[in-house]
């Protein structure tokens, strides 16, 4: 599948109280002011597409000022199959809660559906928390590619998040008795097992991939290791595990160990990524990270994605920016770039892609091409 967005409505959406974006090639330039609306632009499509705001965890920020609800709506059809109906989706949120979420005019529970739909993947100043932040980001990064190409993923992680969110309840009951945790410790076990061989099939490709981009982007970087830590002690029977942790667990009230605690390390001959490198050097590596998961769900799935790059020519040099940029378009990806200026940014320019440009300020947005 090689998804392609035709259309993107955005109604009472940060500063956009109404405007249509139609992107038509397979890279489109937004430019305009700082502040004028293009993060906000690509944002839109982000929380559309998955639920939630690479800006803000508070969704209720979206919504423009005086009123009561924001609107999305997309057109989005697989671009290796030009006959293939458009497919549609539409969201509106209030500021408190998703309001009503459809697919093709009928109403979907979960953002699951959508998620294949709209694959969407964003590169964007914060994307630097991918090595600088906690496991949990560099961990959905396994699980995004899992959920893309492994059928068997979702349906496990909600047997896991279920029996997850029963045993963090127990703990937090001041009710509980260790025969009651037993129960969910053997589920939980089961579950975070299964979840731990998935990853383990995907993620030797992932690592590949990323040692490849990692190199084209900065060969003098090509030491960094890449290892996956389960989420509890490497050899150790998790149910057990479990067990022997009812007292720390209860006194914390949540679960240590399991799935859900799992890490992508990133090592180098001097320490940890995290620790040693400079934020420049971390920059790269995150992006490189991105760059193998497009890869990967390409290499397993024949799927490209839409790609959201916001703002990467003050985030890199202009090097580092080309190299990025030619690495995305080497997937095939539909990819929307935003920028301060109209000259199209290095490896745009001499690689043949069809472009589009449009002009943001003021919640206008107007074609310039």
């Amino acid at each position: 599948m090689k998804p392609f967005l035709s259309r993107l409505d955005l109604q009472t959406f940060r500063n956009y109280h109404a405007v249509s974006f139609r992107p038509d090639a397979q890279v489109t330039l937004v430019v305009g002011p700082n502040g004028a609306g293009k993060t906000s632009l690509v944002e839109a499509l982000y929380v559309l597409a998955t639920g939630r705001s690479f800006r803000t965890g508070r969704l209720e920020k979206v919504v423009e000022n005086g009123a009561d609800r924001a609107v999305l709506y997309a057109e989005v059809s697989d671009g290796d199959r030009p006959e293939s109906a458009m497919r549609r989706v539409g969201m509106a949120r209030s500021r408190q809660k998703l309001e009503e979420l459809k697919v093709d005019g009928e109403r979907v529970r979960g953002l699951a559906e959508v998620a294949r739909l709209l694959p969407v993947l964003v590169m964007h100043p914060g994307t630097v928390d991918l090595v600088e932040g906690g496991s949990g980001g560099r961990r959905r990064l396994l699980d995004w590619i899992l959920f893309h190409v492994e059928h068997d993923f979702q349906g496990q992680w909600q047997a896991f998040s279920s029996a997850l969110r029963q045993r963090n309840n127990l703990l937090k009951s001041g009710k509980v008795t260790p025969a009651e945790l037993r129960v969910w410790d053997r589920q939980l076990a089961q579950s975070s097992v299964r979840i731990d061989g998935l990853r383990r099939q995907v993620f030797p490709a992932f690592q590949d991939a990323f040692q490849n981009h990692l190199a084209r982007l900065s060969p003098e970087l090509d030491g960094v290791r890449m290892s996956l830590h389960p989420g509890w002690e490497l050899g150790a029977d998790l149910a057990q595990a479990l067990t022997e942790r009812h007292g720390l667990d209860v006194r914390r009230g949540f679960t240590s160990v399991g799935a859900h605690r799992a890490d992508v390390r990133l090592a180098s001959d001097a320490g940890s990524v995290r620790e040693v490198f400079s934020r420049g050097q971390k920059k790269v590596v995150a992006y490189a990270l991105v760059l193998a998961q497009l890869s990967v769900i390409k290499a397993l799935n024949s799927q490209t994605c839409i790609v959201l790059v916001d703002d990467l020519t003050s985030e890199l040099d202009e090097a580092h920016c080309q190299r990025v940029l030619t690495g995305l378009l080497d997937t095939g990806s539909q990819v929307i770039i935003t920028a301060l200026n109209q000259g199209l940014p290095p490896g745009v320019a001499d690689s043949g892609a069809r472009v589009s440009m449009f002009h943001v300020e003021h919640g206008q947005l107007k074609r310039l091409d």
